[in-house]
Order: C-alpha cells, then structure tokens, then sequence
C-alpha cells in the first residue's frame, strides 16, 4: 500500500511511467540482495541464473552486479517443470565456476544435484524460486537480516542440542519427531562463505528428522509449496515417517495430485521440519517463497532430503505450512501464541 501511494504521488507531479517507478523501487532489494545477502566483490564471477519467465528481474541483477565491477554472466533457460528439476548441463558446470550466483527462477534449483555440486566447488548461492516483482516491493526483502540471523543461529543452537520435537495446535495436529544427532540448517540470508546457500525472503532454520521417526496428524492450513495460500486445511497422517492418509477439500486434492506427478514413494517422506523466520513475509502474498517464510508459522518439508541432511532423495520436494503452532523440544515451549522462546 505505502508502494503504490508513493507510486501515485510520483505520477501525478511528474508523470512518470508506472514500471519505471516499479523498478525504480525494485532496485533496492535487489541491490540488498547482491551487497547484504551475497556480500559480491569486485572481481568476482558473477552467475545471474533465469528462465524464460524471470528474464526482466534477472537483468536488473546484472544490471546491479556490473555496477559493483562484477564479472557478470547471464543465462536463460526454459523453465524447469517443478522443484528439484536439474538445470541443463551447461549451466550446471557454470554454476560449478561461479564465485556467486543468484537464481531468480520459476522453480527452485535448490534440491537438485547442479546445486550441491556447485556449494561444493564454494559458490554462493541466492536462490529465489516463484520469482515475482510483488516480492521485491512487498518489504519482505527490506529487513534487518543480521538482526534476524543472530535469531536464527540461537533457534538452530536449540535443533543441535535436541531430541524431539512435538507440533499441536487447536485445529488437531499432534506430530512427533526424533532429530538425535541432526546439524540443523540456518538459512539467514547471509551467504558470505563459500558454499553457503539461502532463498530470500524464507529465511528459516530447519532440521531433517531421522528417517522413519516422524509420526502423527498436522492440520495444514498455511500453504502447500509449490502450489498455493490453503483454502481449506488438509489433515495429513504420517507414520513411520511417511504419508499414509491426505484428508480435506480441493487443496488436498491439488497436493494428492502433485505427489502423485512424481511417481516416487519418497515423495511422501518427511525430510524436514523448518520454522519460518522473516517478521515481513506473509502467506499468499508475494509468492512461495514468502509462505514458508513467514515469521509464527512452521513447514514439514517431503520428498528429497538432500539439503538437510536426510538420506532420503526423491525427485522433488514439497513444503508444508501451518500457522500458529505450539512447537516443543525435548518438552520445553520454543513457540507458543507465534512467541518464539529462544533462553
């Protein structure tokens, strides 16, 4: 709202363009992205990784990335058909001799082998699926992301030292974990050591929960990622550490649907517990990446484990979002009433 007020006061004094003021104001989470987030250095290798459908915003990038006298490359590629999809092998060897990268794209790279072979070789990586110019003027990319991180170190501290998680809320879920013995995984939006990954505007701490463990009901009545703001909850059962039972209206309709596209067992597994960390994101607004971002909820993330320590893979990964948990380890309170206790 604050966006477009300004916006009109622009155009009535001066007339300017419309998209010209859009990306006038675009500008600064990108470059928030590229100077914060990736701390990019002169002389750097550069990699600005877009499809067909992300062109626009990956030119502003570059755009940004050469005024920091980076050495900048763009690719395009056709948009990959869901999360975990694996780039084409041209750009996964660039990825490989990139200093830095930052993938707005359709779909996340992020659960795919390019991605891990290229933390490997001590790339940088921002990825950013669901890319859309909403999410760089909704203000979830204009946060204190120091602040935050010092936050979500103190919450992974809490996933190491652990054994076992419980998630209730009044909608009926009661869900179990065991993460003995799991490093949790601090996504904080800082990516200044090689290898180190993020997706602003998520911003989380997760932990894979070790396999077979995860047993229980969770009401989900956040979002299904990829997919959408939920309409009506969907009650999921896991035992054993998998999906036995998907109840509910249209969206556990559209998720049987999705898992099913996959036509692998894995996709049914759980492979993550994350808690949202951004106090800017909000559900259904400025793409998926802000659903699981958003600060009082929590996700179940299944299928491929890849990036959380999990020994599971799957040709895909889906996040699960659920508002207003009460989240215990090892019996003590972390969230209650979206208050996140961290002494």
């Amino acid at each position: 709202m604050k966006t477009a007020l300004i916006t009109n006061e622009i155009l009535f004094r001066g007339g300017i363009n419309v998209n010209t003021v859009r990306k006038m104001f675009m500008m600064k989470s990108v470059q928030n992205i590229l100077k914060t987030c990736l701390n990019v250095q002169p002389g750097e290798n550069l990699l600005v990784l877009t499809d067909t459908n992300t062109i626009e915003i990956g030119e502003m990038f570059a755009l940004v990335g050469k005024g920091m006298d980076a050495e900048v490359v763009m690719t395009i590629m056709n948009p990959t058909t869901r999360h975990g999809d694996e780039p084409p092998r041209i750009i996964a060897e660039a990825m490989k001799a990139a200093d830095a990268i930052v993938a707005p794209t359709t779909f996340s790279i992020n659960h795919s082998t390019a991605r891990k072979e290229a933390s490997n070789a001590g790339a940088r990586l921002i990825f950013m699926p669901d890319a859309n110019e909403e999410v760089f003027l909704d203000g979830s990319l204009d946060i204190d992301f120091y602040a935050q991180k010092e936050k979500i170190d103190k919450l992974s501290a809490i996933f190491e030292a652990g054994s076992r998680i419980r998630v209730t809320s009044e909608l009926g879920t009661d869900l179990t974990m065991d993460i003995s013995g799991r490093h949790a995984v601090p996504q904080t939006g800082i990516c200044h050591e090689p290898g180190s990954i993020s997706p602003p505007p998520c911003i989380e701490s997760a932990v894979a929960p070790v396999e077979g463990t995860t047993e229980g009901t969770i009401v989900i009545d956040g979002a299904v990622v990829p997919g959408r703001a939920c309409v009506d909850p969907i009650t999921i059962v896991f035992e054993k550490g998998r999906i036995v039972s998907i109840e509910g209206k249209e969206d556990a309709d559209m998720l049987r649907r999705t898992l099913e596209s996959y036509n692998h067992p894995n996709v049914y597994c759980a492979v993550e517990f994350g808690m949202g960390m951004n106090p800017k994101a909000k559900i259904g607004r400025g793409g998926q990446l802000e659903d699981e971002a958003e600060f009082g909820t929590m996700h179940i993330g299944i299928g491929n484990g890849i990036t959380f320590g999990s020994s599971i893979r799957a040709p895909g990964h889906c996040d699960l979002v659920m508002r207003d948990p009460v989240i215990e380890v090892d019996g003590k309170i972390l969230m209650k009433d979206g208050e996140l206790f961290l002494n």
